[in-house]
């Protein structure tokens, strides 16, 4: 491997598919035109020692780690964390952390946004230690690996797992209408494991994963407004119907025209919704973090 070596990973969001994807649903992913900038530079001193800084330069998170044990001098949620995955990357390549090493990590966007502080992590670990990155996600946090794809796309992609693997294929999005999609965030960021278990919980009906597919499909297609917005409503009901619960645009945003659609655990982090002329409606209902989906990914 590398001794000293600078990674960047992009962040995520999943259009279609939110949960299905864990399933074998084709999901259409978008790659953020922000993410994660990681340092890793070897040191005389045993140990790892990790820095992480916001996007504001700030460090949110600092720790050391013994060469031997790899266990952080101090313990915390992040530090246990880490801790888990130092541990794995040994099991997969025992010749690995066995030297010192200092790690900085700077996010580009707001922690609580759930744009893939997690994914983005993984996958620079992966790239850096020379481990395959789906293999390094399923033993520390899960998931369907979507979120490891776009950390190192250029561009939309379609993705699919099955037992067999994964299916990752970069596509155009002729999307004419796409100055009128924006993002809102909903002011709270939602915990995914929580979001996942609760849908895992519910009975998944024969049809289910191969109708998300088809609209994923369809929405990649899309080259009006109105039938861009008639297919994610379509897509909301589904998912809200699997899921047991009312979809954003009944809940949080009843009354106001467009589409609203959840981006990850329903009821946080990034909605998407259709049309500028909603966006006064939705700053009076005290939500003041929107933009522009072209302004926050890549298209």
């Amino acid at each position: 491997m590398t001794q000293n070596r600078q990674l960047y990973t992009h962040g995520k969001l999943l259009i279609t598919a939110e949960y299905a994807v864990l399933d074998g649903a084709m999901g259409l992913a978008l790659p953020t035109q922000l993410g994660q900038h990681f340092s890793f530079s070897t040191q005389q001193k045993e140990g790892i020692h990790w820095v992480a800084k916001d996007l504001n330069q700030k460090v949110w998170f600092e720790a050391r780690f013994d060469i031997e044990h790899l266990t952080a001098e101090t313990r915390n949620e992040t530090a246990d964390r880490l801790t888990q995955i130092f541990k794995v990357i040994r099991h997969l390549k025992p010749v690995a952390l066995r030297s010192g090493l200092y790690i900085e990590s700077t996010l580009e966007f707001d922690r609580k946004w759930g744009l893939g502080t997690s994914s983005t992590l993984i996958s620079a670990l992966a790239s850096y230690f020379e481990l395959d990155p789906y293999t390094l996600l399923e033993k520390t946090f899960g998931g369907s690996g979507y979120d490891i794809a776009c950390a190192v796309a250029s561009g939309p992609i379609s993705y699919r797992r099955s037992e067999t693997g994964v299916s990752v294929e970069h596509i155009d999005l002729n999307w004419p209408f796409r100055d009128e999609l924006y993002l809102v965030y909903l002011n709270q960021k939602m915990d995914s494991r929580e979001a996942i278990k609760h849908y895992k919980q519910q009975p998944i009906e024969s049809t289910f994963i191969d109708e998300i597919s088809k609209l994923t499909k369809a929405v990649i297609l899309a080259q009006t407004l109105k039938d861009f917005e008639r297919l994610m409503q379509q897509h909301e009901d589904l998912i809200g119907a699997q899921l047991g619960l009312d979809p954003i645009g009944k809940t949080l945003f009843d009354g106001i025209s467009g589409t609203f659609s959840s981006l990850g655990g329903w009821g946080g982090d990034f909605a998407l919704f259709t049309r500028k002329e909603n966006i006064p409606s939705l700053k009076e209902k005290g939500y003041h973090t929107i933009l522009k989906l072209s302004e926050l990914c890549k298209l």
